[in-house]
């Protein structure tokens, strides 16, 4: 398991323990090492968050926190994740008996969180130690924000988790183990841990700001009390697939429950919806016109804003579309006219998936003609064939106010190499500040979107007239094979390159998760008199008409050299 430490500016100073491969030198240094960096921080009151995860992580740093109460005394949130595993070959076994021990020594450091104000206990499949609950609620006076997950087994319902009052912010998140022991399914087991949870929230919690109840499948829960609540300061809330009552079928009409308890609620700033839109439709565009006056952000599908109503259409700013949109002729106009009536957005995140022959240009021009004032854009494609980085950068150019970009694509067969489209798109767009780009394997699941081959992160720096001087770059890649496109030729080249660390390959470095380099992009033309003349080793590896032609001189030099030692081994 590896780790980062990580302090940011002095707003935030955050103190974070997280998994963050290829973000510092410091994520492979051992547990004992960060503690004790730690240890001289000028200000104990820098240490506010702590993200721990995987057993030792857990373990080492909670008996850390025993054994410095004034260190403990300052933190105010704590995330625990403590069945976290490696993937793959590494692969462990899991120790079930995590969950326990991790949960009794949060129970012996409670009474040294006295400033707590937040904790998640993250867990995949065992419960924690109900004294933990018991010690959290008598010694950290300040808590209002808990996170649960169910996994396997589900706690008592005399647990002291449902003895909580007056919460701010409440999570509970199913797990895959919720569903394969069908704990989903109302029994005698299940409703009277429900209804000690819902008596929780409803009758005790009066002023909960944030409510998030969510699963990893799309199996729907009942939820039929959540239709009947009332919080006049909820603000934000995430649903995940639930039905309002075993009387409701799975195709029925929009949920009325629902609908009634947004237009109960107008505080709400967030609304995110996550799921199958199937498993209970719902379509805001029946909601009363003075319906949340205060939503300006949502996550769904494009069916809950199939005729976004006008108090929405003015309101609105960010927009989530993470269910993948199958593209087809008619797709672009439904796009377009849930986006048109949306004046109000700023930011927009899609996925979808493009059928072979499909011109995937065209939904891009739809985006951008949709909503020229957009902000920060977000887009994932998630099968082949996909488009050239190239022709994005075209597109892109009518977005004039667009600051962050973020793009998750699966590679182009012959697509040039990752930095040489994002010089392209920095130059085609210079107000962009920051963006991101991501090479995703073909064919894969809808969700969750798999794991990365290949990430850029690019952060663009220009002169005073806003022309692109640099392109500050920070590449990652799953393995050392050359990648960029450029058939196997280029492939060769960029991994010797890589290997001798000249050229294309100058900075690369092994890390446990993959390879990275972090390097300056010149985006000024090489005649410029402030940019640096190009070593005879990076123009040979140069993917430019020079460079073609010094590979081609050095070619000929080669055989010249082959034919000239022929010469003189037949004299001699």
């Amino acid at each position: 398991m590896h780790h980062a430490l990580t302090l940011l500016n002095p707003a935030h100073r955050l103190l974070s323990w997280t998994q963050r491969p290829g973000t510092s030198c410091l994520h492979t240094l051992p547990a004992d090492v960060l503690l004790e960096i730690a240890s001289y921080l000028n200000t104990l009151s820098d240490i506010l968050h702590l993200g721990l995860t995987g057993p030792a992580q857990c373990e080492a740093t909670l008996a850390m926190l025993q054994r410095r109460p004034d260190v403990a005394r300052h933190v105010r949130k704590l995330v625990l994740r403590p069945e976290d595993q490696l993937t793959g070959r590494k692969q462990q076994v899991r120790a079930w008996d995590n969950a326990g021990m991790i949960s009794r020594m949060v129970s012996d450091a409670a009474k040294y969180l006295d400033a707590l104000q937040e904790f998640e206990w993250d867990g995949e499949d065992m419960l924690p130690d109900d004294r933990m609950w018991s010690g959290l609620r008598s010694c950290c006076p300040y808590l209002q924000r808990v996170g649960m997950t169910f996994g396997c087994f589900l706690p008592h319902p005399g647990s002291n988790l449902f003895k909580f009052s007056d919460l701010a912010g409440f999570s509970l998140t199913f797990k895959d183990g919720f569903y394969a022991q069908q704990l989903h399914v109302p029994s005698r087991e299940s409703e009277p841990v429900f209804a000690r949870l819902w008596d929780m929230l409803v009758r005790r919690c009066p002023n909960l700001e944030t409510l998030s109840i969510a699963g990893t499948s799309t199996e729907p829960s009942d939820a039929a009390r959540l239709g009947t609540a009332y919080w006049p300061k909820l603000r934000v809330l995430t649903i995940g697939d639930v039905v309002f009552g075993l009387s409701v079928p799975l195709n029925a009409p929009p949920a009325h429950p629902f609908l009634g308890f947004l237009e109960r609620h107008p505080t709400l700033t967030g609304l995110h919806i996550l799921g199958h839109p199937n498993v209970n439709p719902l379509d805001l565009a029946e909601l009363s016109e003075d319906a949340l006056p205060q939503l300006t952000e949502f996550s769904g599908s494009l069916d809950h804003l199939h005729e976004p109503s006008s108090p929405l259409s003015k309101t609105l700013r960010h927009i989530c579309l993470p269910d993948p949109m199958q593209l087809r002729e008619l797709t672009p106009l439904a796009i377009s006219r849930v986006l048109l009536d949306l004046h109000a957005l700023t930011s927009l995140k899609m996925t979808f998936t493009l059928h072979s022959g499909y011109d995937c240009n065209g939904v891009f021009r739809t985006v951008i003609a949709s909503c020229p004032q957009l902000l920060h854009l977000d887009l994932t494609c998630t099968s082949r064939p996909s488009f050239y980085l190239e022709s994005f950068s075209r597109s892109l150019k009518k977005l004039v106010r667009l600051r962050t970009l973020r793009l998750s694509i699966v590679q182009f067969p012959g697509e040039e190499p990752m930095h040489a489209g994002a010089a392209r798109i920095a130059l085609a767009n210079p107000r962009l500040t920051q963006f991101f780009l991501s090479y995703i394997p073909p064919h894969t699941p809808a969700l969750p979107i798999p794991r990365p081959l290949e990430t850029g992160s690019f952060e663009l720096i220009c002169d005073i007239h806003g022309i692109p001087i640099n392109l500050f770059v920070s590449e990652w890649r799953v393995t050392l094979a050359g990648g960029g496109g450029g058939g196997m030729i280029w492939r060769g080249m960029v991994s010797l390159a890589m290997i001798l660390g000249i050229g294309v390959g100058t900075g690369w470095r092994a890390g446990p998760t993959g390879w990275t380099r972090r390097w300056k992009c010149e985006l000024r033309p090489s005649g410029h008199p402030d940019v640096p003349r190009s070593g005879l080793d990076q123009l040979i590896v140069e993917r430019s008409p020079a460079g073609e032609e010094a590979r081609l001189l050095l070619l000929c030099m080669c055989l010249l050299i082959l034919a000239a030692w022929g010469v003189v081994w037949r004299a001699s």
